[in-house]
């Protein structure tokens, strides 16, 4: 085979895809398209082979694989003739999706759509996500901190309300984000240990004022 003949190797994901329009967004935002981005973003996978991981029929895969390729959000990088039928390989756009922030802007018109089916969908995929890991076992929910079990293993979760001044604010958002990103980039010292983890981190300030009247008064009392 001369060198024209052969095939270039596939090209990798991009870093990051920014989302910019609404339309994209709705694809995007849907739990079961999440998983099959999640799955062909770091070996290419055919229908079939996306089914068999998802334990789906291909037929239910059909569409949400038109709607995330028509969008752009995975690609097909290698096709070929199996039993007279073209067989298409898909793989990530990205490795990392984002989306514009403009979208859920108060002043937009699709503001508030934007951010609600963005939430919604990354709320439903987490719920799905956690659901599937405590029945399959991957997560322990009888791990406790001063336990015997590994308290990695467990399901880690708090809804809290703080009340920080701004620049302790800033400085928790701050050391969050760098501990976040020190432990996203990987652990190199034990590659055949690796796990998945899901992380959801959600700060932000609010505007509820639950117990904000009762510590003002037991401050000016003190």
């Amino acid at each position: 085979m001369s060198d024209s003949e052969r095939k270039a190797p596939p090209q990798k994901p991009i870093p990051e895809f920014v989302v910019n329009d609404l339309e994209t967004l709705r694809v995007l935002a849907d739990p079961l398209r999440i998983q099959i981005i999640e799955l062909v973003t770091h070996q290419p996978r055919t229908v079939k082979q996306v089914a068999a991981d998802l334990e789906l029929p291909p037929t239910k895969l059909y569409y949400h694989i038109k709607q995330l390729e028509e969008r752009g959000l995975i690609r097909v990088v290698d096709t070929r003739l199996v039993s007279g039928i073209v067989e298409k390989q898909y793989q990530a756009s990205a490795f990392s999706y984002h989306v514009n922030k403009a979208l859920f802007s108060p002043t937009s018109p699709a503001g508030k759509e934007g951010l609600n089916v963005m939430l919604t969908g990354l709320f439903e995929d987490t719920r799905a996500d956690i659901q599937e890991s405590v029945a399959e076992g991957a997560i322990d929910v009888y791990a406790e901190e001063d336990g015997d079990r590994p308290i990695s293993r467990t399901l880690m979760m708090a809804r809290n309300t703080l009340y920080l001044a701004p620049d302790r604010a800033e400085e928790f958002y701050r050391r969050l984000r760098g501990l976040v990103w020190e432990f996203v980039t990987g652990d190199e010292e034990h590659p055949a240990e690796k796990r998945a983890y899901g992380l959801l981190i959600a700060l932000y300030p609010t505007t509820r004022p639950y117990g904000r009247e009762e510590d003002e008064e037991k401050i000016n009392r003190e």
